[in-house]
């Protein structure tokens, strides 16, 4: 009995340092989503503009742009997946170790409002950075298994799969992914989904963009973060393929709402929803997110409205 106690106990010890190995891999990788995560969750920063969001804010504005167009040093930490709720928690999480920045832009997902709140995209990828008190108490929030996650090695090690463990040997080898180069400044392009086929033919999914009150929470906690520490609020509403736009019930409706908001909150408000692109199917890779040449175009027609928030 005693000896079984004693190779329990070993087989526990061992389960917690491949654990940190793994993490500690990914931890080292120089570039992509990774150090995305590192720069957001780990590092003391000190950017002056912060984009938040989705994916669709991850994909559709190109920092290196914003930064040559405006003079400031601007960072993406739109995260794939992210409802607004976690939204407002990588929000609070950044701004443990860094200092706030002047301005934060949210992009309004508009056809996902009603997308499950209590669930968290590859929620894998973030448990090498729960050390961070704010990221830790945000996932746990909307998913009770994260106390697990954290302490329990042989709870977590089987989520921590294959993928995740490439990313590790890659960071050990000191060895980048096919993948990373494409990261600029938090920014991650959209890839290719040509299971769509042409968008002009392919069927376009419903949705509803009433606003549930979660949302509502959400935006909320990000308004009195930025006021808190006195950052400008800027919404941004950027466009979608014109025929998925047409399938979000109430779209206009709730686009009128949040307008409401900032005017009532006095956040400012920049509306490229109905932008040309919204036409333009070549400059898609889905129905909802920009290729990287959309995204630059975007993001040079988003910083010519910009400049009129800016203080100089």
């Amino acid at each position: 009995m005693k000896r079984a106690l004693i190779y329990f106990i070993i087989a526990i010890g061992l389960l917690y340092i491949i654990r940190t190995l793994e993490y500690a891999g990914v931890r080292r990788l120089q570039s992509g989503e990774f150090d995305k995560l590192k720069t957001v969750f780990e590092k003391d920063n000190n950017f002056d503009l912060l984009i938040i969001g989705s994916s669709r804010a991850e994909c559709q504005f190109y920092t290196p742009i914003i930064d040559s167009a405006t003079g400031l040093n601007c960072y993406n930490i739109g995260m794939t997946g992210a409802t607004m709720p976690f939204i407002a928690s990588t929000l609070e999480a950044y701004l443990v170790h860094s200092k706030a920045p002047k301005y934060v832009v949210l992009n309004l997902d508009l056809h996902t409002l009603g997308d499950n709140n209590d669930t968290v995209y590859r929620f894998p990828r973030y448990f090498p950075f729960l050390d961070n008190e704010k990221l830790y108490e945000g996932l746990n929030r909307h998913d009770g298994r994260f106390v697990f996650f954290k302490w329990l090695p042989f709870y977590s090690i089987p989520y921590f799969n294959k993928r995740y463990l490439s990313n590790s040997i890659h960071g050990w080898l000191n060895s980048p992914t096919q993948f990373d180069g494409d990261y600029a400044g938090g920014f991650a392009p959209s890839i290719d989904n040509t299971n769509w086929g042409d968008l002009d033919t392919a069927t376009m999914i419903e949705t509803n963009a009433e606003i549930p009150q979660a949302v509502w929470d959400g935006v909320d906690r990000i308004r009195k973060i930025c006021s808190e520490n006195k950052c400008t609020l800027i919404f941004v509403v950027s466009p979608l393929f014109v025929r998925q736009e047409a399938c979000v019930k109430n779209y206009t409706e709730s686009r009128k709402k949040f307008h409401e908001y900032t005017v009532a909150n006095n956040i400012e408000w920049i509306h490229l929803g109905d932008d040309t692109l919204r036409y333009q199917k070549q400059y898609y890779t889905d129905p909802a997110h920009l290729n990287p040449d959309g995204a630059r175009i975007f993001t040079r027609r988003f910083c010519s409205v910009l400049e009129q928030y800016l203080v100089n």
